[in-house]
């Protein structure tokens, strides 16, 4: 995908002791309710460190559009406290939360008064239905972000099996709802059209973020999604693609201070929303201002 570097010239080889020493927050990130979660967490932990990942931001989402019982959704969020407790300096959570269900503000307000960022929605709902709404209030009003899981995916096959999975457009809609809001389209790479989805979000609101993640490593796709959204709106994420994202974002066609603000500063900036800051910068790193 030519068009989207931003030049034709040979480049530098990459120096990748220096990239992966560069520090990096991955703001999309699982562990999972399963026999050995300590196991999950503990390895998404030891896999970061050899890529520079000083912070994951977890969540543990249910599946599938299955709209399970308050209880359920208790339970997954549960993995994420216990992963954060035994990783303190590492695991951030982001709740999961099913919009509609009784209890489901209050489960919101356990998990951040238990020291969540943010929530983690997936594809119950499209991110603009009505039901959607009390949870993008809450969240706008404690300033913490809303992780969507998205693509644009517009095969039969695919419509039949997700029908309710939010996609670009569907962004620019709720982000005129809800201007203020801090949206985060999951995993440009996650499957679907990533061209479509990135040209989707030009004009929605300078609150809407993308990710990087998914195991869709076409080249191009960061260059694109900065140059149509600015470096500013492109969060780093993995979604369990870690080297893959991490090499996505170092091969593309970008300047360090696109790649820094790509690799961290960008989250750092939602951090600073909510009076929080980054963990594990390196010294000379931790002061992120408002770049």
């Amino acid at each position: 995908m030519q068009a989207c570097g931003k030049n034709t010239a040979v480049r530098e080889p990459v120096d990748v002791a220096a990239a992966l020493a560069r520090p990096k927050i991955d703001m999309h990130a699982h562990v999972w309710p399963m026999q050995g979660e300590a196991v999950s967490s503990s390895h998404l932990i030891a896999c970061g460190a050899r890529l520079g990942i000083t912070e994951f931001w977890c969540s543990a989402p249910i599946t599938g559009g299955r709209l399970a019982p308050i209880e359920e959704v208790r339970a997954h969020n549960d993995v994420i406290l216990r992963a954060m407790e035994r990783h303190p300096g590492r695991i951030r959570g982001m709740a999961f939360l099913i919009p509609g269900q009784p209890g489901v503000i209050e489960e919101a307000e356990r998990c951040l008064g238990r020291g969540m960022i943010g929530f983690k929605l997936y594809n119950q709902y499209k991110l603009h239905d009505p039901v959607v709404e009390p949870i993008i209030k809450l969240a706008t009003e404690r300033r913490v972000p809303v992780l969507v899981h998205a693509a644009y995916l517009p095969a039969p096959e695919h419509q039949r099996q997700q029908p309710l999975t939010s996609h670009g457009a569907d962004f620019a809609v709720a982000s005129e709802k809800y201007p203020d809001a801090l949206l985060i389209h999951a995993h440009i790479g996650g499957g679907g059209d990533w061209e479509w989805t990135l040209r989707a979000l030009r004009d929605a609101s300078p609150n809407v973020y993308v990710d990087v993640s998914g195991s869709n490593l076409d080249a191009g796709q960061v260059e694109m999604a900065v140059a149509e959204l600015g470096a500013k709106r492109v969060l780093f994420g993995t979604d369990g693609t870690m080297a893959g994202s991490v090499g996505k974002v170092l091969d593309a066609d970008l300047t360090e201070e696109e790649q820094d603000l790509i690799f961290w500063r960008n989250a750092a900036r939602l951090l600073a929303e909510q009076g929080l800051a980054p963990l594990n910068m390196p010294r000379g790193d931790a002061q992120c201002s408002s770049t």
